[in-house]
């Protein structure tokens, strides 16, 4: 059937960051194709930075993981609530195909059967026709707009700007002499994690021989994981440790206005490559045909061994160099 886009659409991707990150290309192109839409987003407190404030979002739905079933049930009544004509799951797994079945909508669109997890094709109504589960998950998300009835749908990569984050950011950059090369030491799969004492040697390498400021990034795990690291960079020239110490908002403040960014497939690095930071990506196991970072302007590091192990660290200084 010919599909005719309604004006009030239901998006679920509750997690995690780099996957909100690349999913928010849905909501840009349906804004773009229908200007008057209306567009709820479903989504977990670790990623709600993302969706708040966001141009194209006009509603945040958040669940946050800490309340359980609880805190679904009252997810559904306030999905149901809004009376949307249509939900997207856009996750692919039970719960989000759930929140999808379950916020009342009319319409129920997920991914065909080969490109959803946990059986969740089962609660959608309507699946968007067979592609290809290796292509770029944005290319995927171009699927979900070509479906809906966007004609030419385009990457926008949008992300919200907070005032108080974009001033902290300016603020250190101003102070560090110049734009950062920012490095990411952690990852949330551990088989994606470089060895952080390589981290450390690119970070002195950053410093002395390329004479950029750089700055380490990560979540609040990695301060505890790489405690001995940190420390020992601690009085290190020319390194800013921020490793735990900002806040999603602020850290795409700063990857807005880095030299380079380098880190393995985490969210951080999707981040980056949505505000057009070039990007080194080093990846192991996964598969950076499907989650590398989309755009032209950056590199991706593969181990030859098929583990992050094999990644050695002259090799990430060359890129780094080269991209440089």
């Amino acid at each position: 059937m010919e599909n005719v886009l309604p004006g009030r659409i239901l998006v679920v991707r509750l997690g995690a960051i780099g996957d909100v990150t690349n999913a928010l290309i849905v909501a840009a192109a349906l804004e773009e194709e229908r200007p008057d839409v209306r567009i709820g987003w479903a989504v977990h407190d670790l990623a709600q930075p993302l969706v708040e404030g966001h141009p194209c979002v006009d509603r945040v739905h958040l669940w946050r993981r800490s309340t359980g079933l609880s805190g679904f049930r009252s997810l559904v009544r306030e999905l149901r609530a809004e009376r949307y004509d249509l939900a997207l799951d856009l996750q692919r797994i039970q719960k989000s195909a759930l929140c999808a079945r379950l916020s009342g909508a009319a319409r129920v669109v997920g991914f065909d059967r080969r490109r959803t997890k946990e059986g969740s094709w089962i609660w959608t109504r309507e699946r968007i026709p067979p592609g290809d589960p290796g292509a770029h998950v944005i290319e995927q998300y171009l699927d979900v707009a070509r479906y809906l009835g966007v004609r030419a749908p385009r990457v926008r990569r949008l992300l919200p700007s907070d005032p108080a984050a974009e001033a902290w950011a300016e603020g250190l950059v101003s102070e560090l002499g110049a734009p950062p090369l920012v490095l990411c030491l952690g990852a949330s799969k551990p088989p994606n994690r470089w060895l952080p004492e390589r981290f450390a040697a690119l970070a002195r390498l950053g410093a002395s021989e390329l004479g950029l400021p750089v700055c380490l990034v990560g979540g609040p795990g990695e301060r505890e994981r790489l405690g001995a690291v940190l420390g020992a960079l601690a009085d290190a020239p020319g390194i800013r440790d921020l490793v735990g110490r900002t806040g999603l908002s602020e850290l795409v403040s700063l990857e807005r206005r880095a030299r380079l960014f380098v880190g393995c497939d985490t969210g951080p690095m999707h981040l980056a490559a949505a505000v057009d930071t070039p990007v080194v990506a080093l990846f192991g196991p996964a598969d950076s045909r499907r989650t590398g970072p989309y755009g032209s302007g950056h590199r991706v590091l593969r181990s030859s061994t098929g583990t992050m192990d094999g990644i050695a660290v002259e090799e990430v200084a060359a890129a780094v160099a080269e991209s440089l």
